[in-house]
C-alpha cells in the first residue's frame, strides 16, 4: 500500500473525480477525510469505503468558507492526528458565451474554484508546517493553460489556480511542504456532462473521455511524492486516457 495511514482530505468528495479518489486513496491504505456541501453524497462515500475495510470521516463543508475550511481542518486533526495530503478538488464549471455571462456566475465560480482552493490552504498549511511536512494536490484543467470559447469564466478561474499554486509552492518548500496541480483531462461526471453528452462542444479525438477510476493512478502518485523528490510548483497533465 502506497499511502499506508496517510491522512488526505479530498474536497468535492462526494461524487465524480473527488468520490473516485477518496476510495481510490482509501484502497492504497489512506484514512479519508471527504468534503462536500452534500452530507447525503458523503456519506455514501464513507459507507464505501469503510465496507471495504478503510478509514474515512465526512466533513460537510462550504469551501467557500474559511472559517468552515478552518472547521475541516480541525477536525482531521481531532481524528487523525495530522494532515498529509490535502486534495483541492471542489469545482464548478459554467458554459456559456463570454457577453452573455452574468456576474452571479463569475462571482460563484471565482469564490468556489479559487477562494476555496485559497481557503482551505490557509487552513491547512499552518498545520502542516506545525508537523515540517505536507502536500497540496490541485485539481486543474487543461482550459487553465489554454482558453477556450463558451468557458471564459471557466477558463479564468483555472488560469488563476494554476498561478496560485506555483506561487505558494515557492512560499513553502522550506516548510517541507509542496504543493502542485493535477489536469486529468476529460472526464465524465455530472460536472462535464454538457459536453461529453454532446452538446455541440466537441473536444479533439486525441483526448477521449475518461472514467473518474482512471485518474487515481496520477493521483496517488502525486500524493506519494515528498519534498525530497524535488516535485513541487509543477503542473502534471494526463489528457490522454490511461490504460485500463
Amino acid at each position: 500500500m502506497q499511502l499506508k495511514d496517510k491522512v488526505i482530505i479530498v474536497t468535492g468528495g462526494g461524487r465524480g473525480i473527488g468520490e473516485a479518489l477518496a476510495v481510490g486513496y482509501a484502497q492504497e491504505g489512506a484514512k479519508i477525510v471527504a468534503a462536500s456541501r452534500s452530507k447525503g453524497q458523503l456519506d455514501q462515500v464513507v459507507e464505501k469505503i469503510q465496507s471495504q475495510g478503510g478509514q474515512a470521516i465526512s466533513v460537510p463543508t462550504d469551501v467557500r468558507s474559511l472559517p468552515q475550511a478552518k472547521n475541516l481542518a480541525q477536525q482531521t486533526v481531532d481524528q487523525f492526528g495530522k494532515i498529509d495530503v490535502l486534495v483541492n478538488n471542489a469545482g464548478i464549471n459554467p458554459r456559456g458565451l463570454f457577453l452573455d455571462s452574468k456576474s452571479e456566475e463569475w462571482e460563484q465560480a471565482w469564490q468556489i474554484n479559487v477562494v476555496g482552493v485559497v481557503n482551505c490552504c490557509r487552513a491547512v498549511l499552518p498545520v502542516m508546517q506545525a508537523q515540517g511536512h505536507g502536500n497540496i494536490i490541485n485539481m486543474g484543467s487543461g482550459m487553465g493553460q489554454v482558453g477556450r470559447g463558451n468557458l471564459s469564466v471557466y477558463c479564468a478561474s483555472k488560469f488563476a489556480l494554476h498561478g496560485l499554486s506555483q506561487s505558494i509552492a515557492e512560499e513553502v518548500w522550506e516548510d517541507g511542504i509542496i504543493v502542485n496541480v493535477l489536469i486529468p483531462g476529460p472526464v465524465k461526471t455530472e460536472l462535464s456532462r454538457p459536453m461529453w453528452e454532446g452538446s455541440g462542444e466537441v473536444l479533439a479525438s486525441s483526448d477521449p473521455w475518461k472514467s473518474p477510476e482512471q485518474v487515481v493512478s496520477s493521483a496517488v502518485f502525486l500524493a506519494t511524492q515528498l519534498p525530497s523528490s524535488g516535485m513541487t510548483g509543477q503542473i502534471l497533465s494526463i489528457m490522454r486516457r490511461n490504460s485500463p
